[in-house]
């Protein structure tokens, strides 16, 4: 089973990758190029997972007004086509589950890196010797290993815990709305509150991420340069 997952993505594609685009969305639109149909059907289990758990709640409302009002004797007789349908659903749900975290993890979470650094690694080959002399390789491979992985993380949690979350809190808004409008004045004063934290915070750690990585990236390709010319070092230290 987990063998049939982990070879639906090839790491190492035949296909020589294009040039890539300049602007961030475009960029990792092109990197999930032979990866959309997996990344699609990951990000539509996750949504219905999300319904049915938000979902449930209700369900289980549900059911514990029945039991108010009927005994454990009528219970089936009055509910069971309810009670059958509400056991399928449990059962789906494992199925759900199930390949939506074999999606992500098996095919998707190892291969999409590798699948990436081989992308960009060909790349890399296609640059002139000048560029190379101009430029720690350290720095380099740093470079083509950090952002396979920040590519592989930011679709992740896009298509992922993004849309988890989006589709809970609309089907959770949705049902407690239908109780009294009242009780979605402290959902909507939460997201009021996340959204002016999101537009304070993230730019900011932003920043502070890509200077990070910057200075991660330089400080590893001039102690690998530092290696690489070790005689050179021995030489003039």
């Amino acid at each position: 089973m987990f063998r049939f997952f982990e070879r639906l993505v090839h790491p190492h594609p035949d296909a020589e990758p294009g040039q890539p685009p300049g602007t961030l969305i475009a960029f990792v639109w092109h990197c999930t190029e032979g990866l959309r149909p997996h990344i699609a059907v990951m990000t539509l289990a996750t949504a219905l997972i999300g319904v049915f758990e938000a979902a449930l709640f209700g369900f289980l409302g549900q059911v514990v007004d029945w039991l108010a009002k009927a005994t454990p004797a009528t219970l089936w007789s009055q509910h069971r086509g309810t009670l059958a349908l509400l056991g399928a659903v449990l059962a789906a749900s494992i199925a759900l589950v199930a390949l939506q975290t074999l999606i992500k993890h098996q095919a998707l979470a190892g291969n999409f890196p590798m699948r990436l650094r081989w992308n960009f690694h060909r790349r890399m080959l296609g640059q002139s010797m000048a560029f190379y002399q101009d430029e720690f390789a350290g720095r380099v491979a740093t470079k083509v290993m950090q952002t396979a992985l920040a590519v592989r993380d930011t679709v992740l949690l896009v298509t992922d815990i993004l849309v988890f979350v989006t589709i809970y809190f609309a089907t959770m808004v949705v049902m407690v709305g239908g109780f009294d409008a009242w009780m979605l004045v402290p959902f909507l004063g939460w997201m009021v509150l996340y959204a002016a934290a999101s537009v304070w915070f993230v730019p900011r750690l932003a920043k502070v991420a890509q200077e990070q990585a910057d200075a991660r990236s330089l400080m590893t390709g001039r102690i690998t340069d530092a290696y690489t010319n070790i005689a050179t070092v021995k030489l003039f230290s």
